[in-house]
């Protein structure tokens, strides 16, 4: 390439190596460049499952990084300008002290762009995106650029990308090239030779400059919502919420857009839409007009814009809504993306984008953590690489930022308002070791839900006059907000588990029905499902000895029972035959009851108080049997993970599924089965 046009000597950061640094975000451990920090985790991190592991490995890694004496150096930094700041313009302070240096970036593009246009064997255009575009860039900010070639013969982005990444290795202006191929976009990342500055190179994917340019365009109509949405990035990145491989700045922005839209500050991208003609790039349309765009009301200062986005994204259910933007509202993802018909617009996009590239184009990914859409490419969720880990620890800052502004003591010292914002939050939740982070319940077995007496005891954290960070209160204004905030977690209600039959199962049972009995109007899973429900009457009475009193029912193939067990008789069991016990499985073990009573009857240790319901409900063809257990009143913690209702149901899901379906039919007499009311009838007398 051509030498480097001369740029500015003082446009060189001094603290360049040091703000190059990237910590993983798992073990805090340090690297000199993000590729070998993103291979560490890959390679280090990958294997980690357990969620709440994983949240506690983040917060020892942010603790570090907020204890770190670079921290502690920008806390004072920021303090010492405050104070020096008179009432009423701390917001122009943080914003001036942490936004980039638009001369220096400026400067540093032309002098990039230069370099590509100028050279002559690739023949392309480059066109700007991102915080560079939208005014929206901070002291950290990287260039990001499409490269759009003018040569027939580069036409293909593959051959372009090894082109560019070939002279980029050749050049003196970059160095710290490298690429990323097979991302979602490929890209060929580097740093500017003179500057330090980070620059981001794709060739195929031109939509998002387009995007910037939207987000360009409206910054610059309104002053507040451009400090508004700057601030917002700023607190992002200072308690590492905003961070590479989660949550990134344009999708807190996509929220919030729509968190201006639901309080009718802002019109939809639809309604943007409706008045101009479309401009449709592969299929999506990006055409908006901002006539109709009102400024943000005179009366509403940017503090209180600031307070009502927290509060706002406290209020959401992120497990079951999507963020859009384009129809301007908060709705739910199923019966708006899984419903044909339910979104219009969405389906025809996709219509559209498969017409334009001639593929079908990947569908919005709806089974994640967090859904916010694009605001015009319907198909993409902008907050699709958020996961479980992130999104408690996001969640629990948007919690505490939203109930700060609900302190009378910082709301009128603004102040220490934004610095425990940008700094005491995040510093505070790393710090406070009793604070317990509950993990999102299993989607199969949904979210439990509190009862009104666990919640009254709820203690949530907020801020108070002594410590104004947190402490603890009685009061619950917003009960969606209880599973994230509450100290400790509060135990499942029920517990369930599913049971099918197997061809096994199905083929021991033909054999002895064909045999013996034939109700020719009933099905082979007819009979699976009775001696199913008469096999587990049997394990909980006669292997767990428990008190079994069955309630009545209307449904058919539906059986409650009242549960009741003074022994502890299924934990310590030894579950495997020995050699030459075949068929034995269930005499074994009631052998072993038999002994448990003995040694354990009278033993406080081994004794329990449990009372709860067992139920068991069959589908209508016989062919799913799902048991449900829970706690009755007044018996609830028996339900948590210890409790002596969640060790009997993990035993008897153990047992049953040990015990072989062949043995289970040698213990059932099938000849004294009649019709599903008249079992039904027998067994709620056999159990009185």
């Amino acid at each position: 390439m051509s030498a480097p046009d001369r740029v500015p000597a003082d446009t060189r950061d001094p603290g360049d190596s040091a703000a190059d640094t990237v910590f993983c975000t798992v073990c805090a451990a340090p690297f000199q460049n993000l590729t070998d920090c993103s291979a560490h985790e890959l390679q280090k991190h990958k294997n980690t499952k357990n969620t709440k592991k994983k949240l506690r490995q983040k917060l020892n890694a942010l603790s570090k990084q907020f204890a770190s004496d670079q921290t502690q150096s920008e806390r004072s930094k920021l303090q010492e300008a405050l104070d020096k700041t008179s009432d009423g313009q701390y917001l122009e302070t943080i914003l001036n002290l942490y936004k980039a240096d638009s001369i220096r970036l400026n400067c540093t593009f032309n002098h990039v762009r230069n370099c590509f246009e100028k050279e002559e064997a690739l023949q392309v255009k480059v066109f700007p995106f991102g915080s560079l575009v939208t005014g929206l860039a901070l002291d950290d900010s990287d260039i990001d650029l499409y490269l759009e070639s003018t040569n027939d013969q580069l036409s293909c982005p593959k051959r372009l990308f090894n082109k560019v990444l070939r002279l980029l290795h050749r050049s003196i202006c970059f160095t710290d090239v490298t690429n990323i191929r097979h991302a979602r976009v490929p890209i060929i990342s580097c740093k500017h030779q003179l500057t330090g500055l980070h620059i981001d190179i794709n060739m195929s994917y031109p939509n998002s400059t387009y995007n910037s340019r939207f987000i360009s365009e409206l910054m610059k109509r309104d002053d507040k919502l451009h400090k508004l949405a700057l601030f917002l990035k700023i607190w992002g990145k200072k308690i590492k919420v905003v961070r590479m491989g989660g949550l990134n700045s344009y999708c807190l922005l996509s929220v919030l857009l729509v968190n201006l839209q639901v309080r009718h500050l802002l019109p939809s991208i639809k309604e943007l839409q409706t008045r101009t003609e479309p401009i449709n790039v592969n299929g999506v349309n990006y055409a908006y007009s901002l006539e109709l765009v009102p400024p943000l009301p005179a009366q509403m200062s940017a503090l209180e814009l600031i307070g009502d986005f927290f509060a706002f994204c406290t209020s959401i259910d992120f497990e079951t809504t999507l963020l859009s933007p384009f129809l301007g509202c908060a709705v739910d993802k199923v019966a708006t993306l899984a419903t044909p018909g339910g979104y219009p617009q969405y389906e025809e996009q996709l219509a559209a984008i498969q017409d334009a590239v001639g593929e079908a184009p990947e569908k919005f990914h709806m089974d994640r953590t967090v859904c916010v859409q694009d605001p015009f490419e319907l198909q993409r969720n902008v907050a699709r690489n958020i996961s479980q880990t992130d999104f408690l620890y996001i969640r629990q800052c948007m919690v505490m930022a939203a109930q700060a502004f609900k302190n009378p003591e910082l709301l009128a010292n603004p102040k220490k308002l934004y610095d425990y914002l940008l700094f005491g939050l995040a510093e505070k939740i790393v710090a406070d070791k009793s604070l317990n982070w509950p993990t999102p319940a299993k989607k199969s077995k949904g979210n439990a839900i509190p009862t009104e007496q666990q919640i009254e005891k709820v203690k949530v954290l907020v801020p108070t006059e002594q410590h104004p960070e947190m402490t603890e209160t009685e009061n619950v204004e917003d009960l969606s907000r209880v599973s994230w905030v509450v100290p400790t977690c509060v135990p499942e209600k029920k517990r369930t588990h599913l049971i099918f039959p197997s061809k096994n199962d199905l083929k021991s049972l033909r054999s002895v029905v064909f045999s013996e009995y034939i109700e020719h109007n009933r099905t082979i899973y007819y009979y699976w499902l009775l001696c199913y429900v008469d096999t587990i009457k049997n394990v909980l009475t006669e292997i767990f000895s428990l008190d079994l009193e069955l309630e009545e029912s209307n449904e058919p193939c539906y059986y409650k029972w009242l549960i009741r067990g003074t022994v502890d008789t299924w934990t310590g069991r030894v579950g495997k035959l020995l050699p030459g016990q075949p068929g034995q499985y269930f005499d074994i073990h009631k052998q072993q009851t038999v002994e448990m009573l003995k040694t354990r009857s009278g033993n406080p240790q081994q004794s329990v108080s449990l009372m709860g319901y067992f139920a068991m409900r069959a589908t209508e063809d016989y062919q799913k049997l799902e048991l449900c257990v829970e706690a009755c009143p007044g018996h609830y913690n028996e339900m948590q993970r210890f409790g002596s209702i969640t060790k009997l149901f993990k035993a008897l899901k153990d047992l049953l599924s040990k015990y072989t379906f062949q043995e289970k039919l040698l213990k059932w007499d099938i000849n004294s089965v009649g019709s599903v009311a008249t079992y039904s009838e027998n067994m709620y007398t056999s159990t009185k």
